[in-house]
């Protein structure tokens, strides 16, 4: 008899799950429930969305929603990226996320350094672009020098007050 209320105490906590679990991204919506407006803004995901997990449909659809009211350059951006982003292998997909991360957490310095190589780079010929690749060049090594420092007479200058 003890044994059996033993058992009858025990069996229910273990069919019941815990109660501090972690609940993930609700569901989103496979494609055929995105709006005509959303299905036209992802548009380079179709062939992609239904696979994905729950957590980046949430990103995508969260883009989607301030896509109107960015503007026409940053919505040739975003539609590069989904493009460029259908194209890469899952392996490449997560090395991209990782060094999103990465970067992420550099301090704020770094990530405008690392800015200011990126934008030289991007503002090379392709044929330097390719030489830089092969070198494994920093690109802030081919920007224009800093400006120059001012003049001790102007550093003198007392400021108004």
């Amino acid at each position: 008899m003890i044994l059996a209320a033993l058992l009858a105490f025990t069996l229910p906590a273990q069919a019941n799950p815990p109660t501090s679990a972690v609940i993930g991204t609700p569901p989103q919506p496979d494609w055929a429930g995105l709006s005509v407006e959303q299905r036209k803004i992802l548009m380079p995901l179709a062939g992609d969305w239904n696979q994905m997990e729950h957590i980046r449909r949430k990103q995508w659809l969260s883009t989607a929603s301030r896509y109107p009211t960015m503007g026409t350059k940053e919505q040739e951006r975003v539609q590069k990226r989904m493009r460029d982003w259908t194209k890469m292998t899952p392996e490449q997909r997560n090395r991209a996320r990782d060094n999103y991360r990465d970067l992420s957490k550099l301090p704020s310095e770094h990530q405008e350094q690392i800015k200011k190589k990126w934008t030289a780079y991007k503002n090379l010929p392709e044929a330097e672009k390719q030489g830089v690749r092969e070198r494994h060049k920093s690109a802030i090594l081919l920007a224009p020098p800093p400006a120059p420092e001012p003049a001790a007479s102007e550093e003198a200058t007392p400021l108004p007050q």
